[in-house]
C-alpha cells in the first residue's frame, strides 16, 4: 500500500446541513471537534451530539460516587450544548470504560440517531485513539455500516445513508489526516466550553492538551493559522469493503488483533505457482490472523517449490505437484492433504483479513451450519513507481444463499468459504476437465447437500492487478475466448436441476437486482449532474471574483506607484526644509553679530521667515495629501482582505498552490 500519510498543507471549510457527533464521553466533542461544531452551527447546520457512555469514571478514574459524578458531567454537557449552539444532545448512558463490551447496544443507539436525524455528516473518534471507549465508538459505527449492501433486503436501510460523509476526529492521539480546518477564530468559544466542563479541568488540564494538539496541527500550514483541527474523510464504502482491522491499517494504524484459540481446526488450502511475492503477501495475511487453530496446506502446482518464511506461526503442509495440473487438481490435492475439520481456500494472489478465519469459525459453530461464507472486496491495483497501489475497491459479490441463483451464476468467491471436511467426500471431487469455474461447479453440487450460512461482512480481499496478468480471467473475464464456453459446460452438467421453476426464480431475482442497480446508477448520475451544475456555477463565480481581483490589483498597483512618488517628494521637501533651517540658523548668527545693521538684518530675517512660512505651507499641504493617500490605501487593503476571506479566494489560492 503506497498511500501518503503526510497531512495537507492547506485548510478547508466543511459544510453540512445536518451533522451527528458521536462522543464516547462528555467533553470529547469539545476536545476532538469543538471548533468544527462551532463553525457548523454558526453556518446554520443542525448539529446533535450522541453521548455513548454515562461518563461515570468507570474508565479507571478515582471517583467516590460514580453516579453523582456522571450526573455532574451530564449537567455540564447541557451548558456546553448551549455554548456551541447545538440542536440537542442525546445520551445512551452505557457504562463508562466498557463500551467495547456493549457494542451491540451502541450500534443500535447510533442506528436510531442516524435514522431519526438523517444527517449528511457523521463525526466519530478515530480508531487510532489510545482510549478503548474511543475505539469502541468507531467499532460500533463499523458494525452498523459494514453489512449494508445494495439489495432488496437493505435498500430501505441504505436510503438515509446514501452519500453520508464520515469524518474521524482525534482527541488523545494524532492520526493521519487528509483534512485540516482552521479554528483560530473559535478559540474563545472553545475555552468557554471547556471551562464549563469544570469537573474535568479540576482533574487534568485537558484544554491545554487540546490547545497543544490544535497548535501542532498548524505545522504544515502557513503562519496565518493559529489553531487547526485534523480529520480523516471516509465514505460508507470504506466500511463495507474493509474489515475493522483492514480499515485501521488503511488509516495508518496497527490493528488490535487478539488470539482465538478455541474452535474447530481449519485447513487453509493455498494454491500457488511461481508467484513468490504474491504468495508471501497471502501467507503473511494468514499469519496476521486472530485464529490460531489453523494450518496452511500449500499446494505448488508444478512451479519451483516456494519457500515458507522462517518462524512462520502456523503449521504448513506442503504439496508439491511435479507438473502443472490446473486449478481443480491443485484444489483437490489440497483437500486430500488437509487434516482440519473444516477447509478454507486462499489463492496466492488474494489476502485474508485478520478476522477472516475467526469469523468463519464462529459461523460454523452454530448448530447445523456445515458451510459458511462471508464477503470479499474486489481490490484493483495499478503499478506505480513505488509498487502496486490499490486504486479501486468494490463489493460486487454479496448475496445471501440462494441455490436457484447459484445454479445460474456464481456469486460466492471461493476465498470467502469454509466447508466441513466430510462434505468434500459427499459432494465429490473437483472437476479437473474444467480450466476454471471448478469452484462454481463444486458449489452447485455442495448446495444440493446442505444450505450455506452467509454473513455480509468483508473478511478477505479478491485482488486484480491491471496489466499484471496475475488473474486467471484477466481484467475483463468476458473477453476471454473460452469464458462462455466453459460456463455453458457447467450449466450443461447441472441442467437436470435447472428446472423451469428454478430458472424462473433465478432470472426474476437477477432481473430485480439489475433494475435496482440501474435505478441506483440513474440516481447517481442525477446527483453527479447536479454536482456538475453547481461546480459550473462556482467556477463562473470564481471567474467573476478573479476579474474583480485583477481590477483591484491594477488599482492597487497604480496607487502604490503614486504613493511611492509622493514619498519621494516628501523626502525632497524634508531635505529642503532642513537645508532652510540651516540657512535660518546662519542668518540668525549674522543678526547677532551685526547689531549695527539691525534694521537691514531684521528685514532680511523677516524675508527668510516669510519664505519659511511658504515652505511650511507646502510641506503641510503635501503631508495632508499623503494622509489622504494613506487612507485610500487602507480602504483598498480592507477591500482586498474582505476578498481574501471569501471561499472563492481561498479556492483560487488553493488551486494556485496545487502541484501541477
Amino acid at each position: 500500500m503506497n498511500e501518503t500519510l503526510q497531512p495537507p498543507g492547506w485548510t478547508e471549510r466543511v459544510r453540512a446541513a445536518s451533522a451527528l457527533v458521536l462522543a464516547p464521553h462528555y467533553d470529547d466533542e469539545v476536545l476532538g471537534c469543538g471548533g468544527l461544531i462551532a463553525q457548523l452551527t454558526a453556518a446554520g447546520a443542525v448539529v446533535r451530539v450522541l453521548f455513548l457512555s454515562d461518563s461515570g469514571g468507570g474508565g479507571g478514574e478515582q471517583v467516590a460516587d460514580r453516579e453523582a459524578y456522571g450526573r455532574r458531567r451530564r449537567e455540564e454537557a447541557s451548558r456546553v450544548c448551549e455554548i456551541l449552539g447545538l440542536a440537542g444532545c442525546d445520551h445512551l448512558s452505557l457504562p463508562d470504560g466498557a463500551l467495547d463490551q456493549r457494542l451491540e447496544e451502541a450500534e443500535q443507539g447510533i442506528r436510531r440517531a442516524i435514522f431519526t436525524q438523517r444527517p449528511d455528516l457523521v463525526l466519530v473518534p478515530s480508531p487510532l485513539e489510545v482510549t478503548r471507549d474511543h475505539r469502541a465508538a468507531f467499532a460500533a459505527l463499523h458494525r452498523l455500516l459494514a453489512p449494508l449492501r445494495e439489495g432488496a433486503d437493505t435498500g430501505e436501510m441504505l436510503e438515509p445513508l446514501r452519500g453520508l460523509r464520515i469524518l474521524l476526529y482525534e482527541v488523545n492521539h494524532p492520526g493521519h489526516p487528509d483534512l485540516l480546518v482552521d479554528v483560530s477564530a473559535e478559540r474563545e468559544r472553545l475555552e468557554r466550553a471547556m471551562a464549563a466542563y469544570a469537573s474535568q479541568e479540576e482533574r487534568h488540564p485537558y484544554w491545554n492538551a487540546g490547545l497543544g494538539l490544535r497548535r501542532f496541527r498548524t505545522l504544515s500550514l502557513g503562519p496565518g493559522v493559529e489553531l487547526a483541527e485534523a480529520y480523516r474523510r471516509l465514505r460508507v464504502d470504506d466500511f463495507t469493503t474493509r474489515s475493522p482491522a483492514q480499515l485501521v491499517r488503511h488509516l495508518g494504524g496497527l490493528p488490535e488483533v487478539g488470539e482465538v484459540r478455541e474452535g474447530p481446526r481449519i485447513s487453509v488450502v493455498v494454491r500457488t505457482r511461481d508467484r513468490r511475492d504474491l504468495l508471501a503477501e497471502a501467507l503473511a495475511s494468514l499469519a496476521a490472523g486472530e485464529y490460531s487453530r489453523a494450518e496452511v496446506v500449500l499446494v505448488n502446482d508444478g512451479g519451483e517449490p516456494p519457500a515458507v518464511p522462517a518462524g512462520y506461526p502456523l503449521p504448513v503442509v506442503r504439496v508439491d505437484l511435479t507438473q502443472t495440473q490446473g486449478r481443480a487438481a491443485a484444489a483437490q490435492a489440497g483437500v486430500a492433504a488437509a487434516t482440519g475439520e473444516y477447509v478454507a481456500f486462499l489463492d496466492d494472489d488474494d489476502l485474508a483479513a485478520p478476522e477472516h478465519l475467526s469469523t468463519l469459525a464462529g459461523l460454523v459453530s452454530a448448530a447445523g451450519v456445515r458451510v459458511a461464507y462471508t464477503d470479499a472486496a474486489v481490490a484493483v491495483y495499478e503499478l506505480e513507481p513505488g509498487g502496486w497501489v490499490c486504486r479501486e475497491r468494490r463489493l460486487p459479490y454479496s448475496r445471501d444463499f440462494d441455490p436457484d441463483v447459484l445454479r445460474v451464476d456464481n456469486y460466492i468467491p471461493f476465498n470467502t468459504l469454509l466447508v466441513e471436511r466430510r462434505l468434500f467426500d459427499e459432494a465429490g471431487a473437483f472437476d479437473t476437465s474444467l480450466p476454471f469455474f471448478e469452484d462454481w461447479d463444486f458449489l452447485i453440487r455442495l448446495s444440493a447437500i446442505t444450505p450455506f450460512h452467509h454473513r455480509p461482512q468483508v473478511t478477505c480481499e479478491y485482488r486484480h492487478f491491471r496489466g499484471g496478468g496475475h488473474h486467471v480471467f484477466g481484467e475483463r473475464p468476458r473477453e476471454r475466448g473460452d469464458f462462455l464456453e466453459v460456463k455453458a459446460r457447467v450449466l450443461a452438467k447441472h441442467a437436470a436441476e435447472l428446472r423451469p421453476d428454478v430458472l424462473a426464480r433465478a432470472v426474476d431475482t437477477l432481473r430485480a437486482d439489475l433494475v435496482a442497480e440501474r435505478e441506483g446508477a440513474a440516481a447517481a448520475r442525477r446527483e453527479l449532474a447536479a454536482r456538475r451544475d453547481e461546480l459550473a456555477w462556482r467556477q463562473a463565480e470564481l471567474a467573476a471574483r478573479q476579474a474583480d481581483f485583477a481590477s483591484l490589483e491594477r488599482s492597487h498597483s497604480a496607487l502604490s506607484d503614486e504613493y511611492h512618488a509622493l514619498i519621494g517628494e516628501r523626502i525632497r521637501l524634508e531635505e529642503r526644509y532642513h537645508a532652510l533651517n540651516g540657512e535660518l540658523a546662519a542668518v540668525r548668527g549674522e543678526l547677532a553679530a551685526l547689531a549695527a545693521g539691525h534694521g537691514r538684518a531684521t528685514a532680511e530675517v523677516q524675508r527668510l521667515y516669510d519664505e519659511e512660512a511658504k515652505l511650511r505651507a507646502v510641506v503641510d499641504d503635501q503631508t495632508a495629501h499623503l494622509g489622504r493617500t494613506y487612507a485610500e490605501i487602507e480602504r483598498l487593503n480592507g477591500v482586498i482582505r474582505e476578498m481574501e476571506s471569501t471561499r472563492s479566494w481561498r479556492l483560487q489560492s488553493w488551486l494556485r498552490g496545487r502541484p501541477s
